[in-house]
């Protein structure tokens, strides 16, 4: 019924608890998802498109990425709380299924098999943001970027990138200037290519000999 992973890899029986809840959506790019520190009404399965969960702060950054392999709010599967603790918002537009958090939770009350299959989504997750703190903590921004070009071409189809130098830099937490240089130089190494709002990937094996050894590709467990 859907292309997202999460979903697809639902027993029949788990599925059912949630199918007759499930609504299909557009999801816009810069729609918001969850608010920071707001209650989490809604949770989203993507089935195209990338949702960016961003840390608030001086100068936002991008805690992790979430895209056909996964869903939001995962606090609500954890159970440690009713709020997000991030902001969550697409960054490339696509489509997905919404989910009240309520008929979520009384699906989880009754399916252990629901939650142990979701938990296993919030393990990867957790990975992810952990290697993007690696990253942002000890990787050039040139090495920073050509690792998030990876991460966003595994959650699409084909190799163009519709995103801004300013998406880019708030993703990265740096400056857009910053972002220019390096995408000039993954360009004049022929990895990239790239002009207004848009980057191609001409080199993925190039891009992930040029990450620093911090990518690695969405999983499930």
């Amino acid at each position: 019924m859907a292309s997202n992973a999460l979903l697809t890899r639902l027993s029949r029986a788990d599925l059912g608890l949630l199918e007759p809840h499930l609504e299909a959506v557009e999801l816009p790019t810069r729609m918001q998802l969850q608010a920071r520190n707001k209650r989490i009404e809604h949770v989203f399965f993507l089935d195209s498109g990338i949702a960016s969960v961003v840390a608030d702060g001086p100068r936002p950054i991008e805690v992790g990425m979430i895209g056909r392999e996964g869903m939001t709010g995962l606090s609500v599967l954890l159970g440690s709380s009713e709020r997000a603790p991030h902001e969550t918002f697409m960054q490339i537009a696509g489509r997905g299924r919404r989910l009240s958090a309520a008929n979520l939770r009384r699906a989880l009350a009754v399916s252990r098999s629901l939650h142990q299959a979701l938990l296993h989504h919030v393990h990867a997750f957790l990975a992810q943001t952990a290697q993007t703190a690696l990253a942002n903590g000890r990787s050039k921004l040139e090495e920073r970027l050509a690792r998030w070009i990876l991460l966003a071409h595994d959650r699409i189809d084909g190799d163009e990138l519709p995103i801004t130098h300013e998406f880019l830099a708030v993703m990265l937490g740096v400056r857009r200037s910053g972002v220019t240089v390096a995408l000039q130089e993954l360009e004049r190494r022929g990895l990239i290519a790239h002009r207004r709002a848009l980057i191609t990937v001409l080199d993925r094996e190039g891009l992930e000999e040029s990450c620093g050894g911090t990518y690695a590709p969405p999983t499930d467990s």
